[in-house]
């Protein structure tokens, strides 16, 4: 196995030479500090941190060989200065040389359970620091020219010679009849111009890019232009980039090192640096940097592939030595977004479906139900295709589609059924509820759960509606009322109710007024009608998932993510918006102690700025349940959720943010005010607002505890059995 020499760069190392990334990662304007020598006896550590933050934010699926590429596989990574969390960590992975790291990516290292950012934050810098001693490997630039644009010729071409005589024989029209100002393109025509000046313009509209560029040029379209930079490279480099970044089933480095008589090390650092430079040319100021950037602006935040392809078609194009797609090789490039399945999302799938959710959540009915047409999530240049597309995204993430309406709580039979009745709108039997499950379950599972749940009602020997429906399974009042009604056209006067009820039925006419007057019904005037169904567009916050009231502030519970971990923000329900008072395309910062917290409103849904400071404060890991708080007093503030301990009241508590101290009378009045209920309401109404509201794991918390909170006993604590991670699983 040859050491490969040539790869190596004797000259006095910058920046740039060591982490040949930097420029492409950087952000557009930055000042070019990646230029300068690095000084081995005096490295600056702010420089480190720079390395670190963009690293997370722009190269989370590189591999930490493709971001150190300089680092010696054999370096001892005890050599690094770390703090113990992180030595500790590196330590229980078993990993004690810079190569036992070097094929772990990024996003893997921020998924490492109970390690925080800023453990992975110390790690990089350390990794950074020691990667400042080693030389460069060095990938080399072949002869072959990349182009940037269209080239200069000192012939003038006949197109020019007509487009300038069309333009000036139009313009010399106008300036004769007055109109020197009329637009010569855009504009419609003046009335009464001569054939000669139309033809003119016609030529003028007619021009296209086959009548500018020549047949090589037109021919150098975005999957050329790729081709043209990955032949620029040096050709191992090249075919590297093709047997590992851009192959669906990458080769292994021990093969590659092996074709080509090398280390895997070796390979590791030619794909790093060849990466590297292409990423240089996504970001040079010329065609490929504008093609990436009109791609991102397309995506959005979800568009279909096919629909990104109508609308650029040369990505659909292969690039000759990758031997792929355009649009795949610039996936694979550019990190600000990801390309699954048949979807553009940005930045990230996980963020997307994240989004998704919340949209969902902030649209559902008490019953988890929402209409498809109802929801704005895709980009498309095909709007007809919009509620088709809506309902194959959601499909991919795993929702249920019903029609024209999506299912999002579906985990229990009696979810879905609840579910399934409310979009019949009329009773069905048992049998036809599971008839339309896209699960197999059991009529009988589906009876049970029904029979014990308070939002059913058994209307026949086997028909079930909801109870909010208001009918009786004896044809009660409710009954005869919506019977009338409904044969009424959609009212019928009282007098002539009481009369047909009390006439035919054992019924009072005070009862008949009674029912009348109530829920679902409204009586104005003496005429009775079904009470009008306004819902509100957006939901209140006290009707709102996961956000809980408490004395002076609002609690928001999230899930800490490896894109929160990043830098990224992430998306808010909108009665966060109501909350702080924000109206869309404005921006609010509100103060925290680790500096001002950014909140915004400038697309479909609110979001919070990045609260990467206070993960970096604490050393938060990923998946991490967290409280966003948010004051009355226009402050925000960051908590941990207490760990869950198989207590139920104690776990109710802790998933609402409130102290686990309070118990009895105190605990039932604090679990109804975070939701926004009387402090005195029944038992069954705060478990009820807790389902309705989508916290179903409260309110199965709650169910458990239902005695113990109607009368007031307190159990003794029992001793947790359950691990955390066991019950976060679970939840």
């Amino acid at each position: 196995m040859t050491d490969d020499s040539s790869f190596t760069d004797p000259r006095p190392r910058s920046w740039l030479d060591t982490f040949p990334w930097l420029k492409g990662a950087a952000d557009p304007g930055a000042e070019a500090w990646w230029n300068d020598l690095i000084d081995d006896a005096n490295v600056p550590r702010e420089r480190l941190a720079q390395i670190s933050e963009l690293a997370m934010a722009r190269l989370p699926q590189w591999t930490i060989g493709q971001i150190f590429p300089c680092l010696a596989p054999a370096f001892e990574l005890y050599r690094m200065q770390l703090p113990a969390r992180a030595n500790n960590a590196l330590r229980q992975r078993n990993y004690s040389l810079a190569g036992d790291l070097a094929g772990i990516t990024l996003n893997t290292m921020l998924d490492w359970r109970h390690i925080g950012v800023g453990t992975v934050d110390a790690i990089l810098q350390g990794l950074a620091d020691a990667a400042t001693s080693v030389p460069a490997p060095r990938v080399t630039m072949g002869d072959h020219v990349v182009h940037s644009g269209a080239k200069p010729s000192d012939q003038i071409p006949n197109w020019v010679s007509t487009l300038t005589k069309d333009l000036s024989q139009t313009a010399t029209w106008y300036a004769t009849i007055g109109l020197p100002n009329h637009p010569l393109l855009g504009a419609p025509l003046a009335v009464g111009v001569p054939k000669e000046i139309t033809k003119a313009r016609q030529r003028l509209e007619a021009l296209s890019a086959n009548d500018v560029l020549v047949d090589d040029e037109v021919d150098l379209d975005v999957a050329g232009l790729l081709d043209e930079v990955l032949r620029a490279l040096d050709h191992r480099a090249a075919q590297v980039l093709s047997a590992r970044l851009f192959a669906d089933d990458p080769i292994t480095l021990d093969q590659l090192g092996k074709e080509y008589g090398v280390t895997r090390e070796r390979v590791r650092q030619i794909e790093g640096k060849a990466r590297s430079a292409m990423l240089g040319f996504l970001r040079d100021g010329g065609l490929l940097e504008m093609v990436a950037e009109t791609a991102r602006t397309l995506i959005g935040t979800l568009r279909p592939l096919d629909d990104l392809i109508t609308l650029i078609p040369a990505l659909g194009k292969t690039v000759e030595v990758a031997g792929k797609p355009a649009w795949r090789v610039l996936d694979r490039l550019d990190d600000t977004y990801e390309i699954e399945g048949g979807w553009c999302v940005a930045p990230t799938m996980t963020a997307v479906r994240m989004v998704t959710q919340t949209m969902l959540q902030e649209q559902a009915d008490k019953y988890g139900v929402v209409r498809l047409d109802s929801l704005n999530l895709i980009e498309t240049s095909q709007p007809e295709r919009l509620t088709e597309l809506t309902a194959s995204w959601l499909a991919h993430c795993g929702y249920t589609i019903e029609g024209d309406f999506v299912f999002t709580r579906t985990q229990s039979v009696g979810d879905y059924g609840a579910a399934v009745l409310a979009v019949a709108g009329s009773p069905l039997s048992a049998q036809e509820i599971v008839d339309r499950f896209k699960v197999e379950r059991s009529a009988g599972s589906l009876r049970n759960a029904m029979s014990q749940d308070d939002r059913f009602e058994r209307v026949d020997r086997d028909r079930w509606a909801l109870s909010e429906w208001g009918m009786d399974a004896y044809a009660g009042v409710r009954s005869l009322i919506r019977e009338r009604v409904a044969r009424g056209g959609g009212h019928v006067n009282l007098n002539n109710l009481i009369e047909y009820i009390t006439g035919k039925y054992s019924v009072t006419a005070s009862s008949v007024v009674a029912y009348a007057s109530s829920p679902p019904f409204e009586n104005r005037d003496g005429i009775v009608r079904l009470a009008g169904a306004d819902r509100e567009s957006r939901k209140p916050p006290e009707r709102t998932r996961r956000l809980f009231r408490h004395e002076g502030t609002w609690a928001y519970r999230v899930r800490i993510t490896k894109d929160h971990l990043r830098g990224s923000g992430s998306v808010a329900p909108m009665a966060i918006a109501s909350i702080i008072g924000l109206q869309f395309g404005q921006t609010r910062q509100l103060k925290s102690p680790l500096g001002p917290q950014v909140i915004s409103w400038t697309s479909p849904q609110p979001s919070f700025g990045t609260i990467r400071r206070f993960l970096m404060d604490r050393d938060i890991a990923a998946d991490t349940d967290a409280f966003l708080i948010l004051g009355d007093d226009g402050s925000f503030a960051f908590e941990l959720t207490r760990e869950l301990t198989g207590d139920s009241l104690a776990d109710a508590l802790s998933l609402i943010g409130a102290p686990s101290t309070v118990e009895g009378a105190k605990a039932r009045e604090v679990l109804a005010k975070a939701i926004g209920l009387q402090p005195g309401s029944p038992v069954a109404s705060i478990i009820g607002g807790y389902r309705e509201r989508g916290d179903s794991d409260i309110a199965d918390l709650l169910t458990d505890l239902r005695g113990v909170l109607e009368t007031g006993h307190q159990p003794e604590r029992s001793t947790p059995i359950t691990g955390i991670d066991e019950i976060m699983d679970l939840l």
